[in-house]
């Protein structure tokens, strides 16, 4: 997979993330949690591992 693909995908996700993190901050509305079952679901523990990742690797890739 080409590397801009990569650096897209993380930078996605790390908006996704940022987006749901405000939500839950100002209005205590977790969207992604809701849609994928509540927080003690295995989905939303990966989805939250992903965008960790993801953040990592756009502060890699944007240094």
């Amino acid at each position: 997979m080409d590397r801009h693909v990569i650096d897209l995908l993380s930078l996605i996700a790390v908006v996704v993330g940022g987006a749901n993190l405000g939500l839950a901050a100002f209005l205590e509305y977790d969207p992604l949690a809701t849609i994928l079952g509540g927080y003690g679901t295995y989905y939303t523990k990966v989805a939250y591992i992903i965008i960790g990742v993801a953040s990592l690797w756009t502060f890699y890739a944007y240094l």
